[in-house]
């Protein structure tokens, strides 16, 4: 097998501060670690990102501006793919035969160009058609509303029309459903997302406080907050701390009407890390299905109690070690009945079988194999 790699990231993957990223980050340190020789492409945008801590797993790193809105006019590809079709990145892909890794959709639009296609694996991070789609749901800016519903359908219109062939590793079960039913992709398979717990670390005995973290300028993570406010933590005296990037005014005016419930906006990855260790109960619904939830996992490897609804979970694998609740009253009667309970080593055996199917080095070799099961 050629142990040469090319994997080409939509985003810078450092720091490793959101889902995407985090996958990404710890899927080419792992990838790495089992011999692999990388070659990383990424798309540099945003000058706060880069691919700091990663020389050491890769041979070479190559960085592509992503093209502005106003360089690529509107066709019937959606923005996020044709913003990422680079000519000097596809004659690199091009200049021998090693395996791609292409993560996400986003860098699908280069897949007609390649030789070889068979060399592409795709890593969906979502089902994005249905992703975005929840995002123009949940948006309160029109025009963020309507580019969002455009792009849901380019995205939708994009997927039908791409190659059934093409070889899929997708980190939701949900997810290769749709990819399957919906696009007739059979060769979906599940290879979960790569994260930095790779062990469990979790507090024995109580904390004081119930908590929700993730960037809340993501408009459904406000929407998901603003819904415990208003439906359960405004009927609980039970302290709630938010904690998080892009805290708005209107989340914060839905918070200041209880003393009980603290906003902690922009904290530190190693802020996040201590409120996850020190909170009793992580409350984390989601409003969608697509993808899985790294900070639920984050929660489940690093925290104690933590409840979801079926959205949340959806997709995951994850069968044990947290409480599923779909309506207020079970959300309220779970938290208040959990606050005075001490976290044991039965919880911390739960987690144990998250960690087991979240292992970064077995699901490394997962992904390996599919450049040679389809051949």
């Amino acid at each position: 097998m050629n142990d040469k790699l090319h994997i080409v990231c939509l985003d810078a993957p450092s720091p490793p501060d959101y889902g995407g990223a985090i996958d990404m980050f710890y899927k080419i340190k792992a990838l790495a670690e089992t011999g692999k020789k990388i070659t990383l492409h990424y798309f540099d945008y945003n000058k706060k990102r880069s691919a700091e801590g990663l020389a050491k797993f890769c041979s070479e790193i190559y960085a592509y501006q992503r093209k502005e809105i106003y360089q690529v006019p509107p066709i019937s590809r959606p923005f996020i793919v044709r913003s990422r079709i680079n000519k000097k990145l596809i004659e690199r892909l091009n200049a021998d035969e090693a395996p791609i890794l292409l993560e996400g959709l986003h860098c699908a639009g280069i897949i007609p160009s390649i030789n070889q296609p068979e060399r592409i694996v795709l890593r969906m991070h979502n089902e994005e058609a249905s992703y975005y789609r929840h995002l123009a749901e949940s948006e309160k800016s029109f025009i963020k509303r309507k580019y969002f519903k455009r792009e849901a359908h380019l995205l939708h219109s994009f997927q039908k029309d791409m190659k059934r062939e093409l070889k899929l590793a997708c980190l939701s079960d949900t997810d290769i459903g749709i990819f399957r039913q919906t696009y007739g992709f059979q060769r979906a398979n599940f290879i979960p997302c790569f994260i930095p717990w790779q062990t469990v670390s979790i507090a024995n005995g109580q904390g004081d406080f119930c908590l929700y973290h993730g960037n809340m300028s993501v408009s459904e993570n406000e929407e998901a907050v603003l819904w415990l406010i208003e439906n359960v933590f405004s009927k609980l005296m039970i302290p709630f701390t938010i904690a998080g990037k892009g805290i708005s005014k209107r989340l914060a005016i839905a918070a200041s009407t209880f003393k009980y419930i603290r906003l902690i906006n922009e904290p530190s990855i190693a802020e996040i890390d201590a409120l996850v260790r020190a909170a009793h109960i992580h409350v984390l619904p989601s409003l969608n299905r697509t993808g899985v939830k790294l900070k639920l996992l984050n929660a489940l490897l690093n925290g104690r109690f933590c409840i979801t609804n079926e959205s949340g979970v959806m997709g995951s694998k994850i069968q044990r070690g947290l409480q599923v609740a779909n309506d207020p009253v079970e959300w309220m009667a779970y938290i208040t009945e959990t606050m005075s309970k001490g976290f044991d080593e039965k919880e911390m055996q739960a987690r144990e079988q998250v960690l087991a199917l979240y292992n970064n080095r077995e699901n490394a070799f997962r992904l390996s194999e599919l450049w040679s099961r389809y051949q």
